[in-house]
């Protein structure tokens, strides 16, 4: 166990006694600890010439790429306060969040300085250049005067970015103390193992799932294959050259390594899979650990919970006799959860469906409540049924998204489907889903899915419609992007249709 001093000082022995050990593998080349150390020190020398304050909020315009390893270790070893720009978004976008959220440092790489951006410095902005491929970090004009920032950051905050499924990408500010959590409960949740393999990271460093492994790497003394985006070929490709015994994988990765069959010999030497970001369906589970032989362990967590509440772990299956199809795992030691009536707050006992609600060292002393509606069994195993402020309201029955989808998902001709309310002038609302196919099946109808759910789903959970489209939008995560595929349906002429 660390603390948050010890993490920050851990991370300033790793930039500021470099070695030439192989850290990080990026598009074929490895870096080493002394490249990152190199890069960190010319930003941490541009920022100290100019009399940036310590409590400063650094705003990086981050991208999944080695420079940015190198800059993000950086900061926070120095005991610098980030904020994650969103940089999938037009020029114009960028600068205008640097401009909403006042940051007086901006660091971004040099093809993301564009006229707008610059434009946005003015006389009291302080702009870094990171150069491709770790060259020196430069300044980009100079500075008269820092712009003030209007938050305080008593600690060490990193600002992370939320996935976006439902909107624009919102930031969730972690101190310290959440820093240090995320960073072990990934070895008490599973998912690292040092010096043992070269891990995978293909989660995007803006993300919770990005930023929370790339800093416990120099803490346990790991290096590992850093992918820009997920891309099935290049992840099979890593797990291939690097032979790792366990990887971290969401719900659409299972979902498309089934799909795209991807050979077991590929994944021959992975023999622990830990997964989450996202409900994955019980029959889905079955068959990709009976494929690829391996030991599959769901978890639960959320960002500003600072990484996993819940998980499966091998010694947990072991202790409960087997898995439990649908479940999410027990507690991670030091949490406390509880399921709770949304109406009362008053705690439910084991097998009644209620609120969810956490106690996370690090994070808060108090009890916090989720949106996810959940059960707990006689053996404290989770079971995570759906968010409640996601429920469709269908004349006063509760409609669950993920259960809909779920059905659908269960159709031989199903590569994945989401599903949105849509407001009705007699209901309130309806649920209509929206459905890619594994192939262009001209003979699957969307009423045709629509009558298939009827054997999993009571009368109020079908779906009024079913539009099939050629690909569902998806996220950095590859998670369906809801507000995308809101726009799609609304959209005159929309590619998707009720077939």
């Amino acid at each position: 166990m660390i603390n948050s001093s010890e993490l920050v000082s851990r991370l300033r022995a790793f930039v500021t006694s470099p070695t030439d050990q192989n850290f990080v593998e990026f598009e074929g080349r490895w870096w080493t600890v002394q490249d990152i150390a190199r890069v960190a020190a010319g930003i941490e020398n541009i920022l100290e010439a100019a009399g940036i304050p310590r409590d400063t909020a650094i705003g990086v315009v981050v991208r999944s790429r080695v420079e940015h390893v190198a800059a993000l270790i950086g900061l926070v070893a120095a005991a610098r306060p980030v904020t994650m720009i969103y940089s999938q978004q037009a020029s114009t976008l960028i600068a205008a969040n640097v401009e909403k959220l006042r940051l007086g440092v901006v660091i971004a790489e040099e093809s993301d300085w564009g006229e707008d951006l610059r434009a946005s410095l003015g006389d009291d902005r302080l702009g870094i250049i990171l150069p491709v491929e770790m060259g020196e970090p430069r300044q980009v004009a100079a500075v008269d005067h820092l712009l003030p920032d209007p938050r305080t950051h008593g600690q060490t905050v990193v600002e992370v970015l939320t996935s976006g499924t439902t909107g624009a990408p919102k930031h969730i500010a972690l101190g310290l103390p959440a820093l240090v959590r995320g960073v072990e409960m990934l070895t008490l949740g599973g998912g690292i193992e040092g010096q043992r393999q070269v891990e995978i990271l293909f989660a995007p460093l803006t993300s919770i799932g990005g930023i929370l492994p790339l800093l416990a790497y120099p803490v346990i003394g790991a290096h590992f294959c850093l992918l820009e985006r997920f891309e099935i070929g290049r992840w099979v490709e890593a797990i291939e050259r690097y032979k790792p015994k366990s990887i971290g994988v969401t719900a659409p990765i299972v979902r498309t390594a089934l799909q795209e069959g991807v050979p077991a010999e590929a994944l021959a030497s992975v023999e622990v899979v830990y997964g989450g970001a996202g409900p994955l369906e019980p029959e889905t589970r079955r068959r990709f650990a009976e494929t690829y032989g391996v030991e599959l362990c769901w978890g639960y967590g959320a960002t500003e919970f600072a990484g996993s509440l819940a998980s499966w772990t091998p010694s947990l299956k072991r202790e409960v006799g087997g898995d439990k199809p649908g479940s999410v795992g027990r507690a991670l030691p030091g949490i406390t959860i509880r399921i709770v009536d949304p109406a009362t707050g008053e705690e439910l006992a084991a097998g009644q469906e209620g609120q969810l609600e956490a106690k996370v060292p690090g994070v808060s002393d108090e009890w916090v409540r989720t949106n996810d509606l959940a059960r707990v069994d006689d053996d404290r195993i989770i079971y995570v049924l759906g968010r409640i402020d996601g429920a469709i309201n269908r004349g006063g029955f509760k409609v669950l998204p993920e259960t809909v989808a779920e059905a659908l998902r269960r159709h031989p001709s199903v590569k994945d489907a989401a599903v949105i309310g849509v407001n009705d002038p007699r209901l309130g609302e309806v649920p209509i889903a929206v459905v890619e196919l594994i192939s262009s099946d001209p003979a699957v109808t969307g009423e045709e899915l629509r009558a298939f759910t009827r054997q999993y789903l009571p009368s109020p959970s079908v779906p009024a419609t079913v539009r099939i489209v050629d690909s569902l939008p998806r996220n950095a995560m590859m998670k369906v992007d809801l507000a995308a595929l809101r726009r799609m349906c609304e959209a005159p002429g929309t590619a998707a249709a009720a077939r």
